[in-house]
Parts: C-alpha cells; sequence; structure tokens
C-alpha cells in the first residue's frame, strides 16, 4: 500500500519559495476573520452553515472539503455511497460539500431540494454568491474560512473537486504518520512553470488586466490537496486583502502561498491523469487482487467509478493478506486497455441536431 517510511518519504520533496512573509506569526495571533469578508465580498453570509464538526467525540484527523456545483446531487450521492459518513468518523473524518447559489438557468435542482439534502445529511454548505466556474475562488475560500469558524479541531485539511475518485484508506493511513518540517505547507500535485493562456478562445484565457505575469507561481492541482489550520488561516486572511483571481487553485495555492511563503510538498506520484488507470486498478483488484498505483484521479464522466473504485479498494485494507503489491513489469502504463463506452446522461441538458444555414 505504498505506506513505508512515510517520513523518508516526503522529506525529499519539498519546494519552498523564499520570499519576505508578509502575515507573520504575531499578525495570526491578532488578527481576525471578518464574518461578512470573502476576498472582495464584503455582505458574504451563509445559507446553509453546518456545525458538524462539535459532533466530533474522537480525535478529528481531517475535515474533507468537496468542492460541489449545485445541481450534481448524483455526484455527492456517489461519494456518500462510497464511504458513509458514519464510516469515516470511524477513523476521526467528516466530509462537507461546498455549494453556493443557484444559478437562474439551473433547471434540474430547487433551493427546497438542497434543503431537503441537508436535513438527510447534514453534510452542506452553501454561501450566498451565484454558481458559476468564475466563482470557484469563493467557493474554494468560503470552505477554508469555514474550517476556520466551525472546525478548528481537524487537524487536516483536505480539499477535492466532487468529481475526483480518491483513497482515503491510504490517506488516512499516510496522515497518522504525516509530520511535515514546516509549520504552513501545502501537499498535494504540484504544477510548474505553467504560462498564463493569453488566447482569448482557451476556457483559461487571462487578459494582463487579470494576470500581469506570463507565467503562474508554482501551484497545486484543485483535485485534492492537504493542508492545516495554520496555513489555512494565513491564506484566508491574505485573500482578504488581495485583488480577486478567478483561477482558484492558482490564486489560492498560487498566488496567495507565494506572497506568503509557505511551502509545497510533492506528492505528484499519488495522481493518475486518466481515469482509465483508475478503471484498470479496479479491475486488477478484482482479477488479481493488486493494489492500485494511484490514489487520485478523474472520474473521467463516470459517477459509478467513485463507488466502486473505493469499495474495492477498501477490501485491500480490510483484508491485508489478500492484495499484493503490484509487479513492476506489471505496471498500468503497459498493462492499461482503455474501453470505450457511452457516458452520456441526461444530467443539465439534452443534446440536439439541427441543421445551420452556411
Amino acid at each position: 500500500m505504498k505506506v513505508g517510511n512515510i517520513n523518508s518519504e516526503y522529506q525529499d520533496k519539498y519546494i519552498t519559495v523564499r520570499l519576505i512573509q508578509d502575515v507573520t506569526d504575531d499578525d495570526l495571533n491578532s488578527a481576525n476573520i471578518e464574518p461578512s469578508h470573502l476576498v472582495n465580498l464584503k455582505n458574504f453570509k451563509y445559507i446553509i452553515n453546518n456545525n458538524i464538526c462539535t459532533q466530533m467525540n474522537g480525535e478529528l484527523l481531517g475535515i474533507i472539503l468537496v468542492t460541489s456545483y449545485i445541481g450534481h446531487d448524483q455526484l455527492r450521492a456517489a461519494h456518500r455511497q462510497a464511504i458513509s459518513q458514519d464510516q469515516l468518523k470511524e477513523f476521526g473524518f467528516l466530509r462537507v460539500f461546498l455549494l453556493a447559489e443557484i444559478p437562474k438557468n439551473e433547471k434540474f435542482i430547487s433551493q427546497e431540494q438542497v434543503i431537503d439534502e441537508q436535513l438527510r445529511f447534514n453534510d452542506l454548505i452553501q454561501g450566498n454568491f451565484n454558481e458559476a466556474y468564475r466563482n470557484l475562488t469563493y467557493k474554494h475560500l468560503m470552505g477554508l474560512k469555514w474550517v476556520l469558524e466551525r472546525c478548528n479541531n481537524a487537524k487536516f485539511i483536505i480539499k477535492v473537486d466532487d468529481d475526483i475518485v480518491f483513497d482515503i484508506y491510504y490517506i488516512n493511513k499516510f496522515l497518522r504518520y504525516f509530520h511535515p518540517v514546516d509549520k504552513y505547507y501545502i501537499a498535494g500535485y504540484v504544477l510548474s512553470n505553467q504560462k498564463t493562456i493569453r488566447n482569448q478562445g482557451s476556457k483559461w484565457y487571462v487578459s494582463k488586466e487579470e494576470y500581469f505575469y506570463n507565467f503562474y507561481p508554482d501551484y497545486l492541482s484543485g483535485w485534492l490537496y492537504i493542508t492545516n489550520q495554520q496555513t489555512c488561516k494565513k491564506l484566508v486572511l491574505k485573500s482578504q486583502n488581495e485583488n480577486f483571481f478567478w483561477i482558484d487553485d492558482i490564486f489560492v495555492t498560487g498566488i496567495l502561498r507565494n506572497k506568503l511563503n509557505i511551502a509545497l510538498i510533492k506528492f505528484n506520484d499519488w495522481y493518475s491523469a486518466n481515469s482509465q488507470f483508475l478503471e484498470c486498478c479496479l479491475k486488477d483488484s478484482i482479477n488479481f487482487f493488486y493494489e492500485c498505483e494511484y490514489f487520485v484521479g478523474p472520474n473521467g464522466g463516470d459517477t459509478k467509478l467513485i463507488i466502486n473504485f473505493l469499495q474495492q479498494i477498501k477490501k485491500c485494507y480490510l483484508k491485508l493478506k489478500l492484495c499484493k503489491t503490484r509487479p513492476e513489469n506489471k505496471s498500468l502504463k503497459k498493462t492499461c486497455v482503455a474501453e470505450a463506452k457511452n457516458l452520456l446522461e441526461r444530467d443539465h441538458g439534452e443534446p440536439f441536431i439541427r441543421s445551420l444555414r452556411l
């Protein structure tokens, strides 16, 4: 399960940036998080708040913050089915989903349904800003802000996207031996030397007015990262006095982190960019009892992969003698063959074809 000597594994993966710190420890001790202040929003409030962390009797090893589009109720259901809140509590975790206000063009979910979901599962947090791709920075920092206000008993903060498959069993085992050298850190998939996209046809086009420089500082993929309370407070405080930037992982784990001299810990070998590798992991676990080479990756549009992957991988942790390390000559990069499949499901619209006059 790739645990081994964890301390020696991660110590050579630190990436640090030496800049002057403009938020000191003394600042942290005296500064307050403004309740109604979220980046450049001055009238922020929670539509749905949550006190779930007060219900944890034992150690709260980690709080899992899942950024979720409000209409992705099926994805949230998949995470709950893959591992329930009660099961997470057994080894010291809690999970909440971060939502925003329903946009006007959303026809498949109502606020009444969201409230009903909260009454049933008590795992939602909703802010009073509009649900939009360019508002993900608000949602991301709302989660960190909420941790400081309502969940400051969590040792680790794990931020995840709702379409990501992740092995919480491995992460649980890892974090119990994880003792970072630096007080302030963020750990995950490090992206370096990423060029600012100036092509106006790109989804990630950024103008000079939005971000002047041609390269971003090193940052982490927003798929999944791990941090702590001290780092979380620095990031939230700094965000209250910075210009808004809409690409949330770059803003939070890149721009803000860089200005605060917070270390990055590189866990790139945890991640697969291909959902097919996770599918092959699932098959090989069933057929050959191989452990998976990867712990984090996209679901590739297949909601069921979140459920099936975690429920199968769970068997390796409960029955350690059953699963075995994958042989080097059976690496997924050498053996994984993807299958064609139809993933089109009715979600937030239906495709149609019509002729156009040229």
